[in-house]
């Protein structure tokens, strides 16, 4: 019975500690699986970024001043007006 138990503790650990290895190993932490497909205001957004490579699928995620994260397909013509806007503020 105590083996059970050790094996079940250990299997736990293992599974509780595997994300952020897995985070740590550069899997992408955010990936967009769905659109939104509404246009957002851009007065709503603080910040935007674009998904990584290791994503099954390409997406932009807007970063409202709320903290809310929506992902928004990049082939959308109003987020690549979105895009190039914050993109100019940069530089």
């Amino acid at each position: 019975m105590k083996i059970l138990t050790a094996s079940l503790v250990a299997f736990l650990l293992v599974a509780i500690c595997s994300p952020s290895e897995a985070h740590l190993d550069g899997v992408p932490s955010t990936c967009c699986f769905t659109y939104r497909q509404q246009p957002i205001p851009r007065s709503l957004i603080a910040s935007v970024y674009i998904t990584s490579s290791s994503c099954s699928q390409p997406g932009v995620v807007l970063v409202t001043k709320k903290k809310k994260e929506l992902c928004v397909d990049p082939q959308a013509a109003w987020v690549q007006a979105h895009l190039k806007h914050f993109q100019t503020m940069k530089n």
